[in-house]
This record gives structure tokens, sequence and C-alpha cells, in this order.
């Protein structure tokens, strides 16, 4: 399906920040958006104003258009509400059958995982660590959680390559920790499903702070 150029403008411009093309705090303009997309006005405003809506840019009166950061404290609150939301999927996750296609995605998905740890590639690891994760609450099928994770993860992509460029050895750890994760919950195991699911991202949440 073809985009329209105002969702081409959302997307590209949220590559770019994601991509930390753009650095948090780095100022921006209209027209030196216009340039570097090669759009016109119209289609940039209305990616800046569902980017701000979502968090990923802030505007002020004083400082105009800026690319958002966020403090230590904004992002604990992040993980403390996906320990909450995670806990709950995986557990519900642990009282379901599996197709066969639904478990050759996870074993594809933690097969390039381990391909992406094993060449330290943080960048690429946490692409398809977040489309692990955002699978497990698509098959939970509650479309709020889902919205609330895509939500969250945008927020926090790159925060989760600072803890990875942070601790060296947490790329090998949590690409194992899904394994186990994953393995707990097709042998229907919801209590230490949940408590793998909530070690995995206190742990993040640690390397963060400290």
């Amino acid at each position: 399906m073809k985009l329209t150029l105002k969702e081409k403008a959302y997307a590209e411009l949220k590559s770019l920040i994601l991509g930390n093309e753009f650095e948090p705090g780095d100022y921006m303009t209209e027209r030196m958006l216009e340039e570097k997309l090669s759009m016109s006005r119209t289609p940039i405003r209305s990616a800046l104003e569902r980017l701000e809506s979502e968090g990923l840019v802030r505007y002020t009166p004083n400082k105009g258009l800026f690319v958002a950061d966020f403090s230590i404290q904004r992002a604990v609150d992040f993980f403390d509400i996906r320990v909450a939301l995670e806990t709950h999927v995986v557990r519900k996750l642990s009282a379901r059958a599996w197709r066969e296609d639904e478990l050759a995605w996870f074993r594809d998905n933690l097969a390039r995982q381990k391909e992406l740890a094993d060449q330290n590639d943080n960048a690429g690891f946490t692409t398809v660590d977040s489309a692990f994760h955002l699978q497990l609450a698509k098959y939970h099928e509650n479309v709020e959680i889902v919205q609330s994770m895509e939500n969250l993860q945008d927020k926090l992509y790159r925060i989760a390559i600072r803890v990875l460029r942070k601790d060296t050895t947490r790329i090998r750890f949590s690409y194992e920790d899904h394994v186990r994760i994953f393995e707990l919950i097709v042998a229907g195991r919801p209590d230490e499903a949940a408590s793998a699911m909530t070690d995995h991202l206190e742990y993040g949440k640690r390397i963060l702070i400290h």
C-alpha cells in the first residue's frame, strides 16, 4: 500500500530520530526538514505534530522545536510499565496452545537475535529484540496493550541501545533471557515465565540507573 506524503514524512522523520541521526536536544526547523526530506511544509508539519504527541519531539515558545530526551526517572517509569504489561502477557500466553507457524516465527526471531548478538550489532539486535516483545503482545491479542507497547518501544529504542553500549555483556544475556522466557511460556509455566520477564526488564533498568 502506497504511503501518503504525511505518512512518508512521519516514517522518515521517526527513523532519523530513532536512528540517532538527530540526537536528543538537536534543534530542527521546518525549512531544514523540507530540504532534508525534499518535501513541502504541510506533510512535515503533520509529521511533527504526530511525533510531538508521541513524545519524540518537543516544542517550546522560547527554544523552538527539538528532539526530546528522557530523564532517568522517566525511563525507569517506562520500564515499570513494561514489567506490568509484559508479565501479564506472558502469564496469559502460558495458558494457550501454539500453532507451528507461531512457534516458527519465534525460532526465526531468536536465531536472528543470536546472529546479531554474535556480531555485537547493538542497533540490529535492539530491532529484533523489540519485535520479540511486541510479537508476544500481538499473540495475546489485546489491541490496547499492543498500542501501549509500540508507543513505549519507540521511546525506549535509544535507551535500549544505550544500555547495550553501557554493558557489553548485556546483548548475549538478553538473547539468553529471551530463549528462557519463550521456553517457559511454551512449557505452560506462567509464574516462572512472569518471573523471568521481570528479571529481564529489571536488569536493563538497573544498568541504566548505575
